[in-house]
């Protein structure tokens, strides 16, 4: 088999629950170094893109092809050889993923949280793991939190405790899905700064959002999907700007129509 030239390449993926197709055949490109927005209406498949990537949820059908490694199993004789779980979480820990909530552990500190992953699972010594998960936290401007618990944190702050939890597995693909969804508004802004900080420091990315501006302003591609399928797969630009399809153009003139309802008279 010819090697893909892209990092993450998803072929035919479909999943599908009692007889309906909640994702409906797409196909989807992820270069290095992209940062894909997936946006979209409630329902459109696009967590469930992100969760069979991840392989949380299994795909009906399809291929997803992560460095050139099937996510599915091994080929054999012309065929895919499901893996066996432990073979699924190795190839799991290539990927960073950071959920609309924080499922941070409540009885550890933050320092903790983002240490455990590597010590548990990857064997990094704990002091090793303490140091690098000092480390992130800076990154994400959580110095001065490390030792509080999740309970002392804003929702904010949690997040990017989680954010920095998912990059100590020193991830090559990370999947944000509505990360912001669960914060209140006034909060919405600082993680969405760390992620911006992501993008320019060359993290290859998938986020799925609500916020527009962002996705816009951020993204070096925009992905919007309805009823399970891609519909356009084009620059931000192009697409707020110049949408090619009726539904397009129908799911932003209801996002300007909710927009124009909030803006001050």
């Amino acid at each position: 088999m010819r090697a893909s030239p892209y990092l993450l390449a998803i072929r035919g993926l479909s999943k599908i629950y009692s007889g309906v197709p909640v994702v409906d055949r797409v196909d989807l490109n992820v270069s290095s170094g992209e940062i894909v927005m997936v946006i979209g209406p409630s329902g459109a498949g696009k967590s469930t893109v992100l969760r069979c990537i991840n392989r949380i949820e299994v795909p009906s059908e399809g291929d997803i092809v992560l460095a050139g490694v099937n996510m599915e199993g091994e080929p054999r004789n012309g065929k895919i050889v499901p893996d066996s779980p432990a073979q699924t979480a190795r190839k799991r820990r290539q990927i960073g993923m950071v959920f609309q909530r924080f499922n941070l552990f409540a009885h550890l500190t933050a320092l903790d949280n983002v240490a455990i992953g590597p010590h548990r699972v990857l064997g990094t010594p704990l002091a090793e793991a303490r140091k690098m998960a000092a480390e992130h936290l800076d990154r994400v401007r959580l110095s001065e939190h490390m030792a509080k618990r999740p309970a002392q944190l804003s929702g904010g702050q949690q997040q990017r405790v989680a954010i920095a939890r998912a990059l100590a597995m020193r991830p090559i693909l990370m999947l944000f899905d509505e990360p912001t969804s669960a914060l209140d508004p006034e909060l919405v802004g600082e993680v969405l700064e760390v992620i911006q900080g992501l993008a320019r420091e060359g993290m290859t990315m998938l986020v799925v959002t609500h916020e527009m501006q962002f996705a816009r302003e951020v993204g070096t591609r925009l992905v919007f999907m309805a009823d399970g399928r891609v519909v356009e797969d084009t620059s931000p630009e192009i697409f707020f700007t110049r949408p090619a399809h009726d539904r397009s153009r129908e799911f932003l003139r209801r996002v300007n129509s909710r927009q124009s309802a909030f803006d001050p008279v």
